[in-house]
């Protein structure tokens, strides 16, 4: 009898460390994931460990994940089994969820999935907290999920917080100081077939500005549009036209649908092929930051200069926390 009492705590023992060990295993093949489809989300190769803001917050997060992991492999705690089968799933079924977001095509079921990886992976770290830290592993999912929500919100908080106060290089450029080898007006939506928006147009409008001081000498006009429509590149182009703008100093991209793909083609049909050393993107300062991070990752130095448009408080917040949640899963998953 007293045999069985001592071996039953033991084979407890040697099943946390197998699933721990299981966990630890899988975390490791979800960086890989996320490293590998972070650079192919961009069309970039691996070329190894550099040094940028998604790369070190993903390191960052699962080198926590995985200290805590071994530490509970070699502690002798008794963590409920079914809840470390309940994690292990959660750990696969993240690593799914990216793997398919990197392979599908269309852009919001990519948004949702990396948004499920990353939610998880926040979750996981959570869980490993509790399991870690805390000296009672009663009630461990309500505490996990207590740690998640906490967690989660003060991320965001943090985020947006970076978002909201960001601030552009205008003064540079508004003086005339500043120069750059191009002005790189980010699209937007373009009103009855052929007329920019009010946010386009002062995309456009902040564009000139820089043009007419002589701090670029040409503008880099973006953004598609939608069957029977101008693309937003040429509705731009037609206003600067107006406004005496040389044709020969605008240069039109006309089929992107996201920051991304426009800053894309800067990249590789004109950063790298022209040699140029900086640009200046043109937008509004909620898009700023993410436009700058992007530019980082993909070796274009950049300045940013906001527009003169100003939006209702409510309309304010909401794109300013749909930037934050959009810079999170840029950094994470390239998107």
């Amino acid at each position: 009898m007293l045999i069985m009492i001592s071996v039953k705590p033991k084979i407890h023992i040697i099943k946390n460390r197998i699933l721990l060990f299981l966990i630890l295993i899988s975390e490791l093949i979800s960086f890989s994931l996320l490293y590998y489809f972070r650079y192919k989300n961009q069309n970039l190769a691996l070329t190894g460990f550099e040094n940028k803001t998604g790369n070190i917050v993903s390191a960052v997060l699962y080198l926590l994940i995985s200290l805590m992991v071994i530490v509970n492999i070699f502690s002798s705690r008794k963590i409920s089994v079914s809840y470390l089968w309940f994690i292990l799933f959660v750990s696969i079924a993240a690593s799914f969820a990216l793997t398919a977001a990197g392979f599908l095509i269309q852009k919001e079921i990519r948004i949702v999935l990396s948004s499920v990886f990353i939610i998880t992976n926040v979750f996981l770290f959570s869980a490993f907290a509790v399991i870690t830290f805390s000296s009672n592993l009663k009630a461990v999912f309500l505490k996990s999920l207590l740690v998640f929500v906490i967690m989660f919100f003060a991320g965001m908080t943090y985020i947006f917080i970076c978002v909201l106060s960001y601030s552009d290089d205008s003064e540079t450029y508004i003086t005339g100081d500043g120069k750059a080898d191009a002005g790189v007006i980010l699209g937007a939506a373009v009103w009855g077939g052929n007329r920019p928006s009010p946010v386009l147009r002062d995309r456009i409008n902040k564009g000139y500005d820089i043009y007419i001081k002589g701090a670029v000498p040409k503008l880099v006009i973006t953004g598609g549009g939608s069957p029977n429509e101008m693309t937003e590149a040429e509705v731009s182009k037609n206003a600067l036209i107006k406004y005496g703008v040389d044709s020969q100093n605008l240069i039109v991209e006309n089929e992107s649908n996201s920051t991304v793909e426009q800053i894309h083609f800067v990249r590789d049909k004109l950063y790298k092929k022209r040699n140029w050393k900086k640009i200046v993107i043109i937008s509004d300062n909620f898009h700023l930051m993410r436009s700058k991070e992007i530019c980082s990752f993909n070796d274009i130095k950049a300045d940013c200069i906001a527009t003169d448009k100003s939006y209702s408080t409510e309309g304010n917040m909401n794109y300013y926390l749909k930037e934050s949640f959009a810079l999170i899963i840029f950094w994470m998953c390239g998107i």
